[in-house]
């Protein structure tokens, strides 16, 4: 995009930044009316902020230097565009780190960028507002699920209202850091993840409270598992927004992920190779919770928490809410 084009008319301009635990990404976008919006620029730059943080319980001074300068670039490059509103939250990495908050005073200090360290259950509203938004959700029960770094969210929902809220441990970096110890992953290890993660989902949901034919998952690892499936047809189709697929389509590529050394897994068609060394693990998380919940098809939403962070402030903007209904029971 010209300096022009940043420059000129148009609606109002807003940017999110989403702090992830394993990368930082920013969307810039001009309203278009109520709920809609045009994206102006999309960025990302991974930044492992929660690298050894089960085993520390901090942020790594290394990793937490690089994460402030990327987010010093993007507020840079949100400002160049000539935003009305930038708003920037952190999730698991931020919320659980016992030196979050000096990281989040830090960005406000040395640049004047406020992060807000979101809870679990405003991480899943964010997620929630964007699947309303692009999916159709019927009266039967629906599982949305936003898997990053290091969390997993899972709403159960029926006629488009949230009945329950879990968040668990078990984001991509996290669990390649506690199972993940050969290449390929060996049957031991392959093991112990599955037994690692089932033990969560039990903890956390035991028996699902209806049936969820439907899952439609947000983060990287399902865009990633959409791209390797459709890879052939991704450079006409431009976007996995939307994808769908089996339980067994989806399993399938993890089985071709977990055999595969992460020298090859870095070559797949459609693979990002910065994704390659956690794909396995975030995706046996979604495979195994799929499992549980019986699960019969994957959707894909490519938007996720930014998009959720945009419609927000939109709304706020414009005479129509579209804020997420919450029924009775949320945990």
């Amino acid at each position: 995009m010209t300096p022009d084009e940043r420059a000129g008319p148009g609606g109002p301009r807003v940017a999110a930044i989403d702090l992830g635990t394993n990368s930082v990404r920013l969307i810039v976008a001009e309203v278009d009316g109520p709920g809609t919006y045009r994206v102006l620029d999309d960025e990302r730059e991974q930044t492992r902020l929660g690298h050894r943080l089960h085993e520390t319980g901090r942020i790594d001074p290394e990793r937490g230097e690089r994460t402030l300068e990327a987010l010093q670039r993007m507020q840079a490059i949100a400002e160049s565009y000539g935003v009305e509103e930038l708003r920037a939250v952190g999730t698991a990495a931020l919320r659980e780190a016992a030196n979050g908050p000096a990281f989040a005073r830090a960005a406000r200090e040395r640049f004047g960028l406020d992060i807000q360290a979101i809870s679990p259950e405003e991480e899943a509203e964010l997620a929630m507002r964007s699947v309303r938004k692009h999916f159709p959700l019927g009266e039967g029960g629906t599982a949305i699920v936003d898997i990053g770094g290091g969390s997993l969210e899972v709403v159960f929902t029926t006629a488009g209202m949230i009945h329950q809220v879990h968040s668990m441990p078990l984001g991509a970096v996290r669990l390649t850091e506690r199972f993940v110890h050969s290449d390929p992953l060996g049957a031991a290890d392959w093991r112990r993840l599955r037994a690692g993660i089932d033990a969560e989902l039990e903890a956390h949901i035991g028996r699902p409270p209806f049936p969820t034919p439907d899952l439609i998952g947000s983060g990287g690892t399902f865009t990633a598992i959409a791209a390797l499936a459709m890879h052939d047809r991704l450079s006409e189709i431009g976007s996995v927004q939307g994808y769908s697929m089996t339980r067994a389509e989806f399993e399938h590529q993890l089985r071709r992920l977990r055999e595969a050394p992460l020298a090859i897994r870095r070559r797949f068609p459609g693979l990002n190779p910065d994704r390659a060394d956690i794909i396995v693990a975030g995706a046996a998380a979604v495979a195994r919770l799929a499992r549980r919940l019986g699960v019969t098809r994957i959707l894909v939403n490519d938007r996720g928490v930014r998009d959720g962070m945009l419609l927000e402030m939109i709304a706020r903007r414009t005479p129509e809410t579209d804020r997420p209904a919450i029924a009775k029971e949320s945990r």
